[in-house]
């Protein structure tokens, strides 16, 4: 818990902070310049999965890596009996609670918008556990943007996100082949879920199915195997730092 503590303190008054209420917001406004007042429910949580959640989780690791580098690459921990590994593991968690801040604003958000301003699509009850189902789905994309972190800066980082979750759901979400692409994982679950398509348009939702709960079980496999996989090059990097010097 220390580990996690002291992570979250790491980006607690740098852009990641603001974003929590600034993210929903700026969908918000989008969804009403884009698709109107009409089908405000459904296209906030289609925009939501389509853009803002991979171009958040891009954003929180750069910003989290960008604070990594400014103390000197962690030049702290080479004096400090820590384990690195947890360490790791620790920072990934505290960007997923600031995630979950996100996403929960962002519900709370959509409901309030609705009641006053847009059309009841589905039940406002499915609209939160929509979006709850949604982060669950994209918790993976916090350690894979860390792994990509090692090779590209912010902006072609968040660039491959975006364009990645754009093409590849469109091609491989209706085929037997989303179980082995993790950006279908989302929008499968919203499709069942909610009904509301990869392409945008509304159908008939079918409630909570095996297929929620498959691409549930299917993205927490990959977040965890992800996340061992970056917390063990995070550690062997550091201790390969520590003999050479």
């Amino acid at each position: 818990m220390n580990y996690v503590i002291a992570e979250s303190i790491k980006t607690r008054r740098t852009i990641v902070s603001y974003f929590v209420v600034v993210a929903p917001i700026i969908n918000l406004l989008l969804c009403m310049l884009i698709a109107g007042f009409y089908n405000l429910e459904s296209f906030s949580l289609y925009w939501w999965s389509t853009f803002m959640a991979p171009a958040l989780a891009a954003l929180f690791c750069s910003e989290h890596e960008r604070q990594n580098k400014k103390s000197g690459n962690d030049k702290m921990l080479y004096t400090y009996p820590i384990d690195l590994y947890r360490f790791r593991n620790a920072g990934i968690v505290a960007l997923a609670i600031k995630l979950l801040a996100v996403y929960a604003v962002m519900a709370v958000v959509s409901v309030v918008a609705v009641m006053f301003l847009g059309y009841i699509s589905f039940p406002l009850t499915t609209n939160v556990l929509a979006y709850l189902v949604l982060f669950l789905c994209g918790l993976w994309m916090l350690p894979a943007c860390m792994l990509l972190s090692r090779f590209f800066n912010a902006y072609i980082l968040l660039g491959v996100q975006v364009m990645l979750n754009l093409l590849l759901p469109p091609f491989l979400a209706d085929t037997p082949l989303w179980v082995v692409c993790p950006y279908c994982y989302g929008p499968k679950a919203i499709e069942a879920l909610a009904g509301v398509k990869i392409s945008g348009d509304l159908i008939a939702p079918q409630g909570w199915n095996l297929t929620v709960i498959l691409a549930l079980v299917l993205s927490l496999i990959v977040f965890l195997a992800l996340s061992i996989w970056e917390s063990k090059l995070y550690e062997r990097g550091f201790r390969e730092k520590k003999v050479r010097k």
